[in-house]
């Protein structure tokens, strides 16, 4: 019990200083924060919660009492029951249970199991007030509590203003003041009263009802302060009423009945439904849906057992509430009260092949079952711990089941899920509760099978464990579907049980490719043939390739082909598309760079001579032919080549030149001519060039062809001379002219 720890003080209050502010966005600000009041900072949200504690008010009586200021906050939202811990997590007393409010964690990670706080961990597990602060150092935060150790040990960290009112006539006061006339953020009220008339007079007492309708109407004071606030209509406000524990019908708490075990969380605010009721909701909830309300994300490095309430989804087993039925063999619980079944929800199944007949028939095998049933088939056997089910769950219980006579062997089920869909990623983790109690030989293993394969041991159990488990897996490459498998044998043993399971994988996002290359010149034709560097989400594509993302391109509307180094582009005009796929499929709509237009060989020019005059022609397989032009003085000026230049009867050269539309050249070539009369010598060859890649035909520069005409010898090259007719060739010609003189004299 609770009394012999509390120490009743005189009015404290205490100011905290404000942490500095962590990187969460706050919620929605007012425009122009007020002026502190009465030693509490003004606020600046618009998202403004309450929560108010009812210290030992049991639902069960609540429900048969008139109190129409919590009925008000039960019909504009939400009502959830369930049940806390006991023994050997904690005691249903006021320590274990507000530090779970406050923190959001239950006693096993807050550390705090009775009312000394001895050896607590609330540094690590800290109450919510203090992270709204150190969230944001601007949120006016306000704890108002009866009890001492509310302000002064519990949220004694990081809350601006904490007021140990002694009383709950000075608590309300406080609270109404402040809430009424200051302007908090949050603000968590402790009303003990109830409590008090539960010790004194116990929870089936008039004494205890009558106390109830008391601290009602100091719950329509709050209520009512927080409507007459100027600023209400403007405000979004939460409002959360709940309880740290029961109390038993003659008096007293502590223990692991059900009336001490059972709290309750009430809740009005956006997004909560009116008049809803819910059986998954627990008061470790409250402390992440004030967090989110406010603004605040929740950091899964702080390892919560609550989530916000519109985060909690419900699971395959869930669907069973409509179909459990009432005891068979036990007879410790209510025979009113349903709460099991072997039927499996839709799926699922349970494989008892190995499984001796007989036992008590509610656990032969793996059973579907509530916590106000299954907890109170026998108490103090430590099913009380099971705090992380909620609403149905899986229960295997060797332990149970062994009251009752059957067939030879030992406990073996195995609870089969259905095939959980992959995505292709090669990556995923099997979560699920787990709370695994060892009392005598026993095992209990976790299986995964891939596309219908053997199963492998994914997990097994060796010691106690009560837990939220994430298990990582490998998926094989191409793997379809997995299935799990949990199997439990035990022989007069403990209890295993299992509850919402579900198999996580990233969720593929469509890649993002970005495609590289030089800019192209104006001409848009590229001479030097260019790279396409194509990279995804900011890395190499080719080593995104190992987290299954793949990247391809596609040439001229051809095949796509896999990307695994940078592409050089060849000549001519290339239609460039690409993207992305992830390993699920997500294919990324495709893109496109356009036409690629690629020319790095210069045209083919060809000049000739022809009767005194100079002809040329070019040709150009991939940009074409931008200018053909020609130059009689030396490459002074040059004009375009339209049509063939004429010498005339001087000596001449004729320049000629061409370029392509990419900006490739070629190399001058020239056509000479003698002046006509002059005397000639034999054709001789001259250097000459052309572009690598043109044609030469003769005639061209590239070989030395002499033309002859009625005015002369004339020869082309790039740089031949006249060619003149030699002494030996003249003495031939005077020869042949004496030998016909000859001829005549004789004659």
């Amino acid at each position: 019990m609770r009394s012999s720890h509390r120490v009743v003080r005189p009015l404290v209050v205490t100011a905290a200083v404000a942490v500095a502010a962590m990187t969460f966005s706050p919620a929605a600000s007012a425009a122009v924060p007020g002026a502190p009041y009465e030693g509490l900072p003004s606020g600046t949200k618009i998202q403004k919660s309450l929560v108010i504690g009812l210290d030992g008010a049991s639902i069960s009586v609540m429900d048969k009492t008139e109190l129409p200021a919590i009925e008000s906050v039960r019909t504009a939202g939400m009502t959830a029951v369930s049940n806390l811990f006991a023994n050997p997590m904690a005691p249903t007393v006021s320590g274990p249970g507000w530090s779970s409010i406050a923190t959001g964690a239950w006693p096993d990670k807050h550390q705090v199991v009775d009312n000394s706080f001895t050896g607590n961990n609330l540094e690590q597990f800290t109450n919510f007030q203090d992270r709204l602060e150190h969230s944001d150092s601007a949120t006016s935060t306000l704890v108002a509590g009866t009890w001492g150790p509310i302000p002064d040990i519990i949220f004694n960290s990081g809350t601006d203003l904490k007021i140990s009112a002694g009383s709950d006539n000075n608590t309300t006061a406080k609270a109404v003041d402040y809430l009424k006339n200051g302007n908090p953020d949050s603000t968590f009220v402790h009303l003990d009263d109830v409590d008090g008339a539960g010790h004194n007079s116990g929870s089936s007492s008039a004494n205890y009802q009558a106390q109830l309708k008391i601290t009602d109407a100091k719950v329509g004071e709050i209520l009512a302060a927080v409507k007459a606030r100027p600023s209400y209509a403007a405000e979004e406000w939460l409002i959360v009423v709940t309880a740290d524990h029961g109390h038993t019908p003659t008096g007293g708490h502590g223990g692991s009945t059900q009336l001490e075990r059972q709290s309750f969380v009430i809740a009005q605010g956006p997004g909560i439904p009116a008049n809803s009721t819910r059986e998954d909701v627990k008061v470790t909830d409250i402390a992440p849906t004030v967090l989110k309300h406010q603004g605040v994300a929740i950091d899964p490095a702080w390892n919560l057992d609550g989530k916000p309430i519109d985060e909690i989804v419900p699971d395959a087993f869930d669907t069973l509430r409509g179909q459990l039925k009432p005891r068979a063999d036990e007879t410790a619980v209510g025979a009113d009260v349903l709460g099991w079944t072997h039927t499996a929800p839709e799926g699922w199944s349970i494989d008892n092949s190995a499984m001796p007949t007989g036992g008590i028939a509610e656990w032969s095998g793996w059973s579907f079952a509530t916590d106000e049933f299954w907890t109170n088939i026998e108490r103090n056997q430590g099913r009380e711990t099971s705090v992380r089910n909620r609403n149905v769950f899986a229960v295997a219980d060797s332990d149970e089941w062994d009251d009752k006579s059957h067939a030879a062997g030992k406990f073996d089920s195995t609870l089969v899920s259905p095939a959980f869909p992959l995505n292709g990623n090669p990556a995923a983790s099997v979560n699920f509760a787990s709370n695994y109690l060892i009392d005598g030989p026993q095992s209990a293993e976790v299986f995964i099978s891939f596309d219908g394969g053997t199963p492998q041991l994914l997990k097994a159990y060796k010691i106690d464990t009560n837990r939220m488990e994430s298990l990582p897996l490998d998926i094989p490459a191409g793997a379809k579907e997995a299935q799990l498998r949990f199997k439990y044998t035990g022989t007069n043993s403990a209890f295993w049980t299992v509850d919402a399971v579900t198999l996580t994988q990233e969720a593929w996002t469509v890649p993002v490719t970005t495609a590289s290359i030089a800019q192209a010149p104006a001409s848009g034709w590229y001479t030097t043939a260019p790279t396409l560097t194509l990279s995804v989400q900011g890395g190499a594509a080719a080593l995104a390739a190992e987290s299954g993302i793949r990247t391809e391109y596609q040439l001229n509307d051809g095949e796509w082909v896999p990307y695994v180094a940078p592409i050089q582009l060849a000549d001519g005009e290339t239609k460039v598309n690409y993207r992305s796929v992830n390993g699920g499929n997500g294919t990324e709509e495709t893109k496109t760079l356009g036409t690629i237009k690629v020319d790095t060989v210069a045209p083919a020019l060809t000049s000739v001579a022809a009767n005194r005059t100079a002809v040329a022609s070019a040709t150009d397989a991939g940009s074409g032919i931008a200018t053909l032009e020609y130059s009689v003085d030396a490459g002074s000026t040059w004009a375009p080549y339209t049509a063939a230049v004429v010498a005339g009867n001087k000596a001449a050269t004729v320049l000629f030149r061409a370029t392509d539309v990419a900006g490739n050249a070629t190399a001058t070539q020239e056509v000479r001519f003698v002046a006509v009369g002059a005397p000639s010598e034999s054709a001789q060859p001259s250097p000459s060039t052309s572009a690598p890649g043109s044609a030469t035909a003769p005639g061209t520069a590239g070989t030395d062809h002499a033309a002859q005409d009625s005015g002369g010898l004339a020869s082309t090259g790039a740089s031949g001379g006249l060619i003149w007719l030699s002494s030996a060739a003249l003495m031939l010609v005077l020869g042949g002219l004496v030998l016909r003189l000859r001829k005549r004299a004789r004659a």
